[in-house]
């Protein structure tokens, strides 16, 4: 049957699972409507706010009834910020909902009728608040100094006081440096105007109570000597001070090469696995260490190495996946292709006494040629959201590794992924993570082994 559909009309539906991106599924004549901040099992009104061919997106008018899952959210702007996407949602219903996700992906990308129990319970989190070691916020100035969030899908900005998923110590630094920029007169960005001097801000705090801050600005500001001079002698937890000049309003959280060094140490130390990390600015290190803790865990079990095996860690970033394997196989080659994080991987290694790790600066292709003679046994994978893609599968198809662990934070690249990997190899397990809580992001392990 077909059915013309209009913004602004009126529906009523049941709720029938959780997509990829937090928000309920409805179906209304076979046509699927999203709508945020509902969940399965309930029956809603909704309005339609946009009309696509295949799809149709609505806003939640009435819950007419209730998921006995539904739980009140303890953020207060939860519904306008659009950060966490399942504060709703009870937590052992999220991370059902989170392995139901890698299925349902699977099902969607792989074309193959895979057994569900290939896709294991999902690792929950034992801290579900106060968990980000990173917050890279915008600025913004109507009076005085405010942080907050752009709304899901727009530019609008959401002021906040504090984030509860953020480590309180992020927080407290970052309201500090709000008082003190109100005192000295330093603006953040002026969204009426297209004026200011702080774009954002960049706050990374370690497990060791070190914390690290970057100042993202329009123009240099006379007074943000005087801002760090006070703000450090203030709170001794603040080693190191770095500030970012950008010709045009760009992205939160950008670094280009004007990083400079304003105070303190170049790099901030962190420990994670038993194993120290030193981290610059720009260095990607995961937000949540417990959790991440258990995500290299699971890819050092998958993996189960043997003291004759040589290893990749490909996109090794700092690599801290060679921390966790390096003494449990022979030899292990991190590829990184960014120069900086090459430079904090090597001196972590060194301080660790880790001395069977090459890092190799390189992207994925000229470093596999340069150990064309070595055999490798196990290639270790942890991406982007972008997923490996084609190119770097045909590599890997063409060395055919033992094995292959892949670590991913992206359901859909990986199901992606998985489907062109699966003609030489066998998937044996997928595990998921819980490395985000409140969020509808999915991180997962998963194993492959050489058919």
């Amino acid at each position: 049957m077909n059915q013309s559909f209009e913004v602004g009309q009126r529906l009523n539906i049941d709720i029938k699972k959780i997509g990829i991106n937090g928000e309920g599924i409805g179906y209304y004549n076979k046509m699927a409507i999203f709508v945020d901040h509902v969940l399965p099992e309930e029956n809603v009104d909704v309005e339609l706010v946009e009309v696509y061919d295949k799809r149709l997106v609505a806003k939640v008018v009435d819950i007419k009834t209730k998921s006995p899952h539904r739980v009140e959210p303890f953020c207060p702007i939860f519904r306008e910020c659009g950060g966490c996407q399942l504060q709703h949602l009870a937590s052992d219903e999220v991370a059902k909902t989170k392995r139901d996700i890698i299925l349902e992906a699977l099902k969607r990308y792989t074309h193959r009728n895979l057994p569900s129990n290939i896709v294991k319970d999902t690792i929950s989190a034992d801290i579900e608040r106060d968990y980000r070691y990173k917050a890279s916020l915008p600025v913004r100035f109507n009076g005085k100094n405010h942080v907050g969030m752009f709304k899901a899908n727009s530019r609008k900005f959401v002021q906040m006081d504090a984030c509860p998923i953020q480590h309180p110590l992020v927080n407290e630094i970052i309201g500090e440096i709000l008082h003190l920029m109100n005192i000295y007169k330093i603006k953040g960005y002026d969204d009426k105007y297209k004026s200011g001097d702080v774009s954002s801000l960049v706050v990374r705090v370690s497990s060791l109570d070190e914390v690290q801050v970057t100042f993202v600005m329009l123009r240099h500001h006379k007074k943000l000597g005087a801002l760090v001079e006070e703000i450090t002698e203030k709170d001794p937890r603040i080693k190191s001070v770095f500030r970012v000049l950008e010709k045009k309003h760009q992205n939160v959280g950008f670094f280009n090469k004007s990083l400079t060094k304003l105070y303190g140490k170049d790099m901030i130390d962190e420990e994670l696995g038993g194993y120290q990390f030193q981290l610059k600015p720009e260095a990607f290190f995961q937000l949540n260490p417990p959790q991440a803790n258990k995500f290299y865990q699971e890819m050092v079990r998958l993996a189960d190495l043997k003291k004759y095996h040589v290893a990749i860690d490909a996109f090794a970033g700092t690599a801290p996946v060679s921390h966790y394997i390096a003494d449990k196989c022979s030899k292990v080659y991190a590829i990184e292709i960014d120069k900086e994080a090459c430079d904090s991987a090597r001196v972590s290694l060194k301080k660790n006494g880790i001395d069977n790790v090459t890092v190799l600066n390189s992207d994925f292709k000229r470093a596999l040629s340069g150990l064309k003679k070595k055999k490798i046994d196990v290639m270790f994978f942890d991406p982007p959201r972008t997923g490996l893609g084609k190119p770097t599968i045909d590599l890997i198809l063409e060395n055919l590794p033992k094995k292959i662990i892949y670590g991913s934070c992206n359901p859909s690249t990986l199901a992606k992924d998985l489907n062109l990997l699966m003609k030489s190899y066998q998937l044996v397990e997928t595990v998921p993570l819980d490395m985000f809580p409140q969020t509808s992001l999915v991180e997962s392990v998963s194993l492959l082994t050489l058919k």
